[in-house]
This record gives structure tokens, C-alpha cells and sequence, in this order.
């Protein structure tokens, strides 16, 4: 039998004390929309999150910033202190109750530091939603200012629901949900890094969740076991979530792995690696040559040395499950601090590369797979050493027999954490391997400590039998310019140390025993290479200027304070370009405007007063996406929000850099530089942006303000442009891919989208002509200006600045000195009546073989 409810009134009280503020006019369209729910914001004065209400704290989010309280009538409230204030993952907030707990009106829930949010949250704002709004017939917010728990804020008239007579006791409701199939739009499917982003989102929410693909299931917490389940492009997935908050869960996951979980989804697919080849089949008849794939370019002579790993001994019995916990425990604890020290020094060093991989690796202590195997086996009277090492080479070896390399891949990074967990636990110190300087390593695996760990002085090259080009040992390699071999035949691991070899690492090659003259020859182009770039390194500092005078100024393109050391001693006259999306990329949350600014000061300070600093807003969108930034899916992303587009979107995170990077003014000739700027609109609104926050922050010192030239209608604008903007650089890599039509990825276009095209050149000149004509510079960054076949031509439009990588420096000065810009200018000319690319590839053929 049932009865229909009365109308009745639901009275909410301050929860926090403050102005009360329409939900309305809150910044963030997921609650002024009211996309979660009804309800009102008080932009706090009190520092206690109180029960607004009686009733039962159905979910407390994990990072405790948020808590909901259902009523006895079954009406759901949301608190939530701040906007963004999960990024935040706790740091501030201190729970005063837990999940299930009756709580009364005034109740303490949770308090929170604002001076931290204040620092660090996009707003102060506090919500107080109904997220089952559907319960409610009218909501009769009040205004003012409210005293906590004293002021009546909200009045809720609920709908006249049936319902049983005898109501059961509030208890939060536990739900089991699935999504529709999710097709998986990651390229290379969920590997490392989308499976992080995953796992880290999936932890928010006390849920149980899971992934599952044609029966295999995956605890979607667990980065591990979603590599496992070896998702490829186009797959289907179900999700599913079993609890308290499980369409909360869903709601918020379900899209993340629609939108690509950060990964660029539009990029071409990995193509696929080569089925791996058993020792017993030699993949090549020569018995001194030796066939891999590449892992780092580059060639390197000396004597082969067998690098082999220690074996660390292990007691299987326990002492107790209480000891070996403890002791397992404390060692990951230790670990985790190692490897967040690590990636603090990394980062404040700007070495992306490194402080990404050791951040996955911090992400991988916290997988809850691993935690579970070796939990089990230290209940069963095992020692945590036992029990640990047995979870983690477990895990290594499930992931090692994936199809897909890039998974298998990853197994050697569990076991670079297992080792680093297991050396605590036994109380060994890692000892730095020793051989003879110039050696070949010759290993089964190099972890990416290990990799990280060799001195490029010291090592000549290294082969592996395992890993793959896509490894993180092998990009660690790459970024070391260590010459490296991935998988090559077994049998290496049998050569004698000392034997003579040659690796070419472009080929993926192993010469051993080569002849008296192979080495000659090598070793002769190794010199060569080696006395060409000892005299350009010794005429570094001298200037870049024609054999008639002109002066060019060259200048290197960046992405972290690492690079930017390179540039005084390289003879370099500034930084054209520092790409300042390394400090937002590869990781799951965006860096504070403190981290920010105290890199960007760095690099400055590192440059002097006397050099410049370019510094590119963030660039990101398109091929670059950020996965805390999730962005609807774009039919052309290149053609759609990137850029100052997205940035002037993001108002908040934009002002947050500026910000930042005015505060490196006055340590180096600081200049500020917006990407993708397609109209005047477009700069206009970052300049004016830029300047409040310089009027805020009362920074005096000189600032330029210019623009990137990458797409058609900036070069067409360039002299209504160079009115308002101080200097101008061209970046090539994209001017050339919009003016074509050609993108610079597809494997059949990429070799003709060539910077060197008429179209492309005629657009250089028009941005040099339009910037003469106003008084500014105007410079190119792509990556043409590095190419000292294209030199004379880049020359002779006029250019005057060349941005190249620090390496190539040098290089670029001492062509510069070669050529004579009459000369160049001549050959500019011809250049820019010619039809194609080759034409003009092969006139500057013609020029560099007469030097």
C-alpha cells in the first residue's frame, strides 16, 4: 500500500560562511549550467565545511574537496569547496567524517587552508548542489551574507512522489552500472600513458570500476591491468562501476576514454613491430653481424662489454605478516619519495623526457594489482622481499607476452620499480656499473635507470636482446644521443667482452670482428666529424655575418633548462623559441604558476641580461593534447581550437602563464610570443590580456610581444600585423603544412611537404617585407632554419634571425660566414619563380656544391 506525500520543504543552512552568490554566475559552466544539479555558491569567509542538513554522508570524494549528504527524504546535496580543487589531490583538506556517517545540522564536515586554495584553485567558490534535482518541483535560494550553520540559504519544495508508508533508515545506495560499448580512438590503443590518466581519474571515485573487453575484464584503477587487456584502435570496451557514486564515475570516465584519454587520436598508427625472433633462428648468416632494430641513430666503435644485472637474493619464509607489511610498506614509501625527488630535480632542470618516465613510474608503485599479489603472499607466511619480487616479475611477464610491443614494452618498467622496492626491502645499495671507456654495452634489457644512469662520454653504444625502439630506455637513449640497438638476435648475449665491433644504430646493425679497414674507415668519419665540429665549437662565439656584412642573428629553439644551458657555451645569441608546453605535457595535471615561473626565471638567469628569451605561449590542441585539458573531439583538430585559440578559451590557465612568465622579466631580454595566430582579433585580445597582468604584477622592465607565422593569412596580414606586433617568427613545420595541404605526418606526403616549395618561400618573404616595413624583425624556428642546404635561401629573403636546436648552432654560424648575401639574395630570386620544390632543391644543390 502506498500514499502520496504532502508537499513538503526542505530548509538547507549555510554549510560555510560567506556571500551567496546565484549558481548562475559561478565560472565554470559545469555548475552555472547546471549540468550537476540546482542549488547555490557562498564565496567563503570561514575555513569549516558544515552539514547543511541531518542526514547520511553517502560519498566523500578521495581528494576531500567534495562530500554529499543524503536527507532522509533521499535528496542527494553536493558540497564542493573550490572549482579545480581536485587537482589539488587533498593537498588543504582535512575530512572530518567518513563515508556512512549520520551527521547532523552544524555538523563538522571538512576542514580546508585557504590560503592553499587561494594559492593554487582556480576559485574559492563553494557549491551546494541537489544533484537529483528531479526530486524537486522549486528551489528558493536567498541572498546576502551567510553565517554558518545560523543563515537559512536554500529552501527545497519537493515533488509529491510515491512512496512507501514505512520509508527504510537513509543509507547510501550502492548502484551497479554499465556503459554503452566505447570505442577506443587511441591509435596505439590504451598503452602506458592513456592507462595512467585512467587509472588516476578512476581513483577519485570510491566505485568499484572495471574495463572490459570480449570477456577479458580489468580493474580500471590499475594501470597495469588495463595494459592488459591489449586494447587496440577501434575497439569496443564496456565500463562499468559498482557503488556509491558509480554514475558519477561514469559520467565522468566514459567520455575521457571517448575523447582519448590525452592521447592525440588523430595521429597516424604506430606501425606494427616485427614479430619478436627466436635465438634459434638467426636472422642473419654472417656470424660477426648482428641485426636489431633501432633504437637511437648513430654510430660508435669499441670494444663489446656484457652488462649483466646482479641477482638480489631474497628469504622466501616471513617473519610475521605484520613485520614483512611494515617493511614492504616503508620501502615503497621510500621509493615513491626517490622518485618524486627525482622528477623535482628533473623538472626545475626542464628534462621532460626523464621526469615523465619517472613519473609513470611513480604512478606504477601506486597500482593496486601490485599491492594485492604481494599482499596474498604475505598473509601466507611470506617475506615481503619473497613476495614482492613474485607480484612484480608476475606482472612484468603477462605484460612481456602482450602482441602489441609498445605494452610488452612496458614490462621492463615494472621491473625497474620492482628492483628499486626490492633493494630497500633487502637493504642493497645500486652500484654504478664499471667497464672501459668507448665500450658497446651488451645487455638483455637496460631499465630506464639504467639508461638514464650512463654517461654519454663514457659509453660508446649499447644493444639490447629485449626492448623495442618504442621503449622508455630507448627514448631516454634518443634524448642522451647514445647510438642504441633493440632486439637484436639473441646471441649477442654470448659474444665475448673485448671483442671489437662497430654499431650503426640507424641500421639496426652489429659488426663484430670488422676488418683492419672498416675501422679505419669509421674511425676516419668519426674524426672527420669530430675535427669539423671542434673548429665549429672554437668559432662558436664569432658572429654570424656574410662574407659582405650582413649579420644574422642565431638564436636556439628550446624545450627545457637543460637546452638552454647549451646555448652561451654553443656561441648562441639567445633563445628564439622556448616551447613552453614541455612543462604541460606527459603528465595528468597541469603545473602551478609557481613551478612555472620558477623554470621559466631559470632559463632566463641561465641566458643573462644580454640574450634573448622568446618564450611561446602554450601551444597545445591539434597534435599536442593535454589530458587534465579534455577537449571535444574535432573532425580536423588542426583546423579547430589549438593555439592562442585555445588558450584565449582558457582565460584562467592563460593568465596563470603570463603571469609566470612575466616574472623571469629583467634577467634576460624577455619577449612574449602568441602561436597560431590566424587575425589582428586573435593577437589583439593576448596582448591586452598579457598587459593587465603586467599592470597588476607592476613589472616595469621591457617586454616584446610578437606572433608565430604558421598559417597563410598571418604571412598575407604580415604588414597590418607588424603594426601592432613587435617581431615576427615564421615556424615552418606548419606554415608549409597549411599552405600545401599536406599533413607533415602522412606517409605519402610528408617527404613533398618541403619548406623550401615557392608557395611556402614567397609566404617567408611577404612576412620579412611586412616587417621591414614597420621597423620589426622577422625570424623563422621551423625546422628549415636549421637546414644549411636552405640557408643561403632563408638568407637572402631576408631574414633576420635563424632559431635552430643548440646542437646544430654552431653549424648554422660558421654556413652563415660562407655565403654572400648579394649572392643569396640572387638566388632568393630564382627560388621564387620556380614552380616546385625539387626546382628549388636542386638550384640549392647547384649553389652548395660550388662552395
Amino acid at each position: 500500500m502506498t500514499t502520496e506525500k504532502p508537499e513538503k520543504i526542505l530548509n538547507l543552512w549555510a554549510p560555510i560562511s560567506g556571500l551567496m552568490v546565484p549558481i548562475t554566475d559561478v565560472p565554470d559552466p559545469t555548475f552555472s549550467q547546471k549540468m550537476v544539479g540546482d542549488g547555490i555558491a557562498i564565496d567563503p569567509m570561514s575555513e569549516v565545511l558544515k552539514a547543511p542538513c541531518g542526514g547520511l554522508v553517502s560519498q566523500l570524494h578521495s581528494s576531500r574537496h567534495a562530500l554529499t549528504v543524503r536527507t532522509p527524504d533521499g535528496i542527494e546535496v553536493l558540497m564542493h569547496i573550490g572549482l579545480d580543487t581536485v587537482l589539488l589531490k587533498g593537498e588543504g583538506f582535512t575530512a572530518k567524517v567518513k563515508e556512512g556517517d549520520t551527521v547532523r545540522k552544524g555538523d563538522e564536515l571538512i576542514a580546508f587552508d585557504s590560503s592553499v586554495l587561494a594559492h593554487k584553485a582556480k576559485s574559492l567558490l563553494t557549491l551546494m548542489v541537489v544533484t537529483n534535482s528531479e526530486k524537486v518541483s522549486e528551489f528558493k535560494p536567498s541572498e546576502g551574507m551567510a553565517e554558518s550553520p545560523d543563515t537559512l540559504v536554500l529552501d527545497l519544495v519537493l515533488k509529491k512522489d510515491a512512496e512507501p508508508e514505512k520509508a527504510a533508515a537513509p543509507k547510501a545506495e550502492i548502484e551497479t552500472l554499465e556503459s554503452e560499448p566505447l570505442v577506443i580512438p587511441n591509435p596505439a590503443g590504451i598503452h602506458a600513458r592513456p592507462a595512467a590518466v585512467l587509472a588516476n581519474n578512476a581513483k577519485r571515485f570510491s566505485s568499484e570500476l572495471t574495463l572490459s573487453k570480449e570477456g577479458k575484464t580489468a580493474n580500471a584503477k590499475s594501470v597495469v591491468a588495463v595494459m592488459g587487456l591489449e586494447t587496440k584502435q577501434h575497439d569496443r570496451v564496456i565500463l562499468k562501476a559498482v557503488g556509491t557514486d558509480a554514475r558519477a564515475a561514469l559520467e565522468a570516465i566514459a567520455p575521457l576514454i571517448r575523447a582519448g584519454l590525452g592521447d592525440n587520436v588523430h595521429e597516424k598508427p604506430p606501425e606494427p613491430a616485427p614479430a619478436p625472433v627466436k635465438a634459434e633462428k638467426p636472422r642473419s648468416g654472417d656470424p660477426n653481424l648482428l641485426l636489431g632494430v633501432c633504437a637511437s641513430p648513430g654510430l660508435a666503435t669499441g670494444p663489446v662489454f656484457q652488462l649483466r644485472q646482479a641477482e638480489i637474493e631474497t628469504e622466501e619464509e616471513g617473519r610475521g605478516p605484520e613485520v614483512e607489511r611494515k617493511a614492504l610498506l616503508d620501502a615503497i614509501g621510500g621509493a615513491k619519495e626517490e622518485l618524486k625527488t627525482l622528477q623535482d630535480t628533473l623538472r626545475k632542470r626542464a628534462d621532460t623526457e626523464k621526469a615523465a618516465i619517472f613519473a609513470a613510474h611513480g604512478e606504477l608503485l601506486e597500482d593496486p594489482e601490485l599491492g594485492v599479489v604481494a599482499e596474498d603472499l604475505i598473509k601466507e607466511g611470506k617475506s615481503a622481499a619473497f613476495a614482492w619480487r613474485t607480484s612484480y616479475e608476475r606482472q612484468a611477464e603477462a605484460l612481456s607476452k602482450l602482441d602489441n610491443r609498445l605494452l610488452a614494452g612496458r614490462a621492463n618498467d615494472i621491473r625497474d620499480i620492482g628492483r628499486r622496492v626490492l633493494s630497500r626491502i633487502v637493504g642493497e645499495k645500486a652500484v654504478k656499473a664499471s667497464f672501459p671507456k668507448g665500450s658497446v654495452l651488451v645487455a638483455e634489457d637496460l631499465t630506464p635507470s639504467d639508461t638514464a644512469g650512463l654517461d654519454k662520454n663514457e659509453v660508446g653504444g649499447f644493444c639490447t636482446t629485449g626492448g623495442s625502439s618504442t621503449s622508455h630506455a630507448a627514448i631516454l637513449a634518443r634524448a642522451m644521443t647514445i647510438p642504441a640497438i633493440a632486439a637484436i638476435e639473441e646471441r649477442a648475449l654470448e659474444i665475448p667482452d673485448g671483442t671489437p665491433a662497430i654499431l650503426y644504430g640507424d641500421k639496426g646493425r652489429l659488426r663484430l670482428n670488422p676488418p683492419a679497414d672498416e675501422i679505419a674507415r669509421v674511425t676516419d668519419a668519426l674524426n672527420k666529424a669530430g675535427e669539423a665540429r671542434k673548429k665549429e665549437l672554437s668559432e662558436a662565439a664569432l658572429p654570424a655575418v656574410t662574407t659582405d656584412g650582413r649579420g644574422i642573428k642565431v638564436v636556439a629553439n628550446s624545450g627545457s633548462a637543460t637546452d638552454a644551458e647549451e646555448v652561451p657555451g654553443l656561441g648562441g645569441e639567445g633563445v628564439g623559441l622556448l616551447r613552453s608546453e614541455f612543462l604541460f605535457l606527459r603528465r595528468t595535471d597541469p603545473p602551478s604558476e609557481e613551478e612555472q615561473a620558477a623554470v621559466y626565471a631559470a632559463i632566463a638567469k641561465i641566458l643573462g641580461p644580454d640574450r634573448d628569451l622568446v618564450v611561446r605561449t602554450l601551444d597545445v590542441g591539434g597534435d599536442k593534447p593535454l589530458a587534465y585539458l579534455p577537449m571535444p573531439a574535432e573532425l580536423n583538430p588542426f583546423l579547430g581550437v589549438r593555439g592562442i585559440r585555445l588558450t584565449l578559451a582558457n582565460t584562467e590557465l592563460f593568465r596563470a602563464q603570463l603571469r609566470a612568465i612575466l616574472g623571469a622579466a629583467g634577467f634576460s631580454r624577455l619577449h612574449v610570443m602568441f602561436p597560431m595566430v590566424s587575425s589582428a582579433d586573435e593577437f589583439r585580445e593576448g596582448k591586452r590580456i598579457l598587459e593587465e597582468e603586467k599592470e597588476k604584477l607592476g613589472v616595469t622592465a621591457p617586454v616584446k610581444v610578437g606572433m608565430m607565422v604558421e598559417v597563410p593569412s598571418a604571412a598575407v596580414l604580415a604588414d597590418a600585423l607588424a603594426k601592432e606586433a613587435d617581431f615576427f617568427s615564421v615556424g615552418t613545420n606548419d606554415l608549409t603544412q597549411y599552405t600545401l595541404a599536406m599533413d607533415r605526418g602522412h606517409p605519402q606526403l610528408a617527404k613533398k611537404a618541403d619548406a623550401v616549395h615557392p608557395a611556402v618561400l614567397k609566404l617567408i618573404s611577404e612576412t620579412v617585407k611586412g616587417a621591414r616595413a614597420h621597423g620589426r624583425w622577422a625570424g623563422v624556428c621551423g625546422g628549415v632554419a636549421g637546414d644549411i642546404q636552405a640557408l643561403p635561401v632563408l638568407v637572402g629573403l631576408g631574414v633576420d634571425e635563424l632559431s635552430v636546436s643548440a646542437a646544430v648552432m654552431p653549424s648554422v654560424k660558421a654556413a652563415v660566414r660562407r655565403e654572400d648575401y648579394a649572392e643569396c639574395r640572387k638566388l632568393a630570386e630564382k627560388a621564387l619563380g620556380m614552380s616546385t620544390a625539387a626546382e628549388v632543391r636542386e638550384l640549392l644543390a647547384d649553389h652548395q656544391d660550388k662552395k
